[in-house]
């Protein structure tokens, strides 16, 4: 590609008026929405239980609404009325949105990193524990959690503790105390109190370059496949890379985040990356496996997104290459740490099913608060099953609101038992990446009656 070619294709839209310009301004809406649905704001700063009552309602409704915007900004065709409220006026200017967007970000993750002040958590310190034992030599998946914490400098009040033992009684989270006390009890049976390393086995071995570096190097190179998402990014989203680009790093802001957990040195960042690259080469069936590949490698959660892939790759095909590209991938970047250390099936398995307690921003928030009992973990877990089949059969069943469904697919873990931050935070990126890849305005066609691609 010539020169001038790229130049053309990348010189910035000062006033962007295109289809994909209104669905990544309904996008931007959506982000507050996100935001409002997993912070405590105000029983925060007001005691009482109508505050906590008042948070948790707005919580739920901001949830709801950041679905339903989500689910417009993917419908293919986009809604009418949508199109009128002429949404891309929000990207107007969006060239120096996105140079402010760079000064704050990059200001926000400097700073934690120069001051080795960066929100490290217990999976986070796992994978570099792990990373260790492999360099080292041994098996990663027989640390214990509160030696790693310990060997890291950090409080055994980051284990995430498991309904056993001396915590079999406790009924809502754990109090400081008594996870200390657990983590002190010098005899517990036998039984396994805190979590081990439960990622596949990816998760640490991305880990190893930097597993004796300082946690500010291992932010920075946790960083660096975010800096290549970025530039794909760009690439992909043409004269309108500067709201994309500042949109993609806008969630930062989103606890649990793939550019989040990079700034704080986490490992599944890189799964999170690949999953992302995974759908942007989506056209590509071959690169787009092995992308896919390395995030089931690394992260649960991509497994999770598969059916997800189905419905974005349905008006492509190629699925024996995508099929022989994820399984080639596996057989040759995760079958040797499987055969090396095979306790790490049985390890993750156990991560999926353990005993632990409900945790996370959706209705067990309800259970944390006491506010509510509620129903057994089966319960749960079935309920998000069920949600994830419910939201599958409806991108399946009707085409116009495929891609809405693929992206929403995570959204069933907002009922799970533990609806963590990082399960639920991944989907603006991934509605991000797909509006840029299949709505891409020099293909964009609208399809009256929903029937057949619309790009």
């Amino acid at each position: 590609m010539k020169w001038t070619t790229i130049r053309t294709r990348l010189t910035p839209e000062w006033r962007p008026n295109s289809e994909l310009a209104d669905r990544l301004g309904l996008l931007v809406i959506s982000y507050g929405a996100f935001k409002f649905s997993n912070w405590p704001w105000l029983s925060d700063r007001v005691p009482g239980r109508p505050a906590l009552v008042a948070n948790l309602a707005i919580q739920y409704l901001a949830f709801a609404a950041f679905c339903v915007l989500l689910a417009l900004a993917c419908r293919r065709p986009l809604p009418v009325l949508i199109r009128r409220l002429r949404l891309h006026r929000l990207l107007w200017l969006s060239p120096l949105f996105a140079v402010l967007v760079v000064l704050v970000v990059g200001a926000g993750i400097a700073r934690p990193i120069t001051h080795n002040r960066l929100l490290v958590d217990d999976a986070n310190a796992m994978a570099v524990c792990g990373a260790r034992a492999i360099a080292n030599g041994q098996d990663p998946y027989r640390v214990a959690e509160i030696p790693c914490l310990s060997s890291l400098g950090l409080s055994p009040l980051l284990a995430t503790p498991y309904r056993v033992g001396p915590l079999a009684s406790v009924r809502t989270y754990p109090t400081p105390d008594q996870i200390l006390a657990a983590a002190n009890s010098p005899d517990h049976g036998g039984q396994r109190l805190f979590s081990p390393l439960g990622k596949p086995p990816l998760d640490p071995a991305f880990m190893v370059p930097v597993a004796r570096a300082s946690s500010a190097a291992r932010a920075v190179w946790t960083l660096l496949p975010i800096l290549l998402l970025l530039l794909v990014v760009i690439a992909v989203a043409g004269p309108l890379w500067p709201a994309a680009g500042g949109l993609f790093l806008l969630t930062y802001f989103l606890n649990g985040s793939a550019v989040n957990f990079a700034a704080n040195g986490n490992a599944e960042a890189f799964s999170y990356v690949f999953l992302a690259l995974g759908v942007l080469f989506i056209r590509r069936p071959w690169l787009s496996a092995v992308c896919l590949g390395l995030a089931i490698g690394g992260n649960e959660l991509a497994w999770f997104f598969l059916p997800g892939y189905v419905l974005l790759a349905a008006d492509f095909g190629g699925w024996w290459r995508r099929g022989a590209g994820v399984l080639l991938t596996l057989a040759v970047a995760v079958v040797p740490w499987v055969v090396r250390y095979p306790d790490s099936v049985r390890a993750v398995y156990d991560s999926l099913t353990a005993h632990t307690f409900a945790l996370g921003s959706g209705p067990s928030v309800l259970v944390l608060a006491g506010l509510w009992s509620g129903p057994a973990r089966i319960v749960w877990l079935l309920a998000t099953g069920v949600a994830i089949a419910l939201i599958w059969l409806w991108g399946a069943g009707f085409p116009r609101w495929r891609i809405s469904a693929a992206v929403l697919l995570l959204a069933a873990f907002w009922l799970s038992w533990r609806s963590l931050d990082e399960y639920l935070a991944q989907i603006p990126l991934l509605a991000l990446v797909s509006l840029l890849v299949l709505f891409e305005s020099k293909r964009s066609v609208r399809v009256e009656g929903g029937a057949g691609p619309a790009y």
